[in-house]
């Protein structure tokens, strides 16, 4: 009785050192898989195996095909905040890093007149036209922001910026 006792101990114990291996694993892999929070991708004209359909946060029905392939992530950028256009109207202005200047010029460059998704953490939150190159290594994003809608974006991207 006592051997069969000790037997169930043991074997308590390595089910619970399994389980608790098991789950420290998970939790490494999903964080290496998670990706970056901030990503810059460009919209595609139409649908396709490469884009994926995604809704515009706040608008509930604006829906675009965004192509999976990222071009900027949180990495490249190094500070975001709220400011204003010569009209006083909320814009948001992004700096970029060194390697994001060179990046964010070469996207701009190559893709005037398209449309850059800013996705966060896998929602689609804004999708600007890109009008001309842009490699000062600063961007504005203007639009019919409110306020408080500029704010909440920027802060949004500043979180990602936390997770680099």
């Amino acid at each position: 009785m006592n051997t069969l006792l000790h037997s169930m101990v043991i074997m308590k114990t390595t089910i619970q050192l399994l389980l608790a291996c098991l789950v420290s694993q998970v939790v490494i892999a999903a964080d290496q898989f998670s990706g970056p929070v901030l990503q810059m991708r460009l919209v595609a004209d139409a649908s396709s195996e490469e884009s994926e359909e995604m809704v515009v946060v706040g608008t509930g029905k604006e829906t675009l095909p965004v192509l999976k392939k990222v071009l900027i992530d949180q990495k490249d950028l190094k500070s975001v905040r709220v400011s204003k256009d010569q009209l006083g109207h909320p814009q948001i202005e992004i700096r970029f890093t060194d390697e994001g200047k060179k990046r964010f010029a070469d996207v701009t460059r190559d893709s005037i007149g398209k449309r850059l998704a800013i996705v966060i953490g896998g929602r689609l939150y804004s999708a600007p036209k890109i009008m001309t190159e842009i490699s000062g290594g600063r961007a504005m994003i203007s639009g019919s922001f409110s306020e408080q809608e500029a704010k909440e974006l920027a802060d949004r991207i500043t979180q990602s910026l936390k997770k680099r």
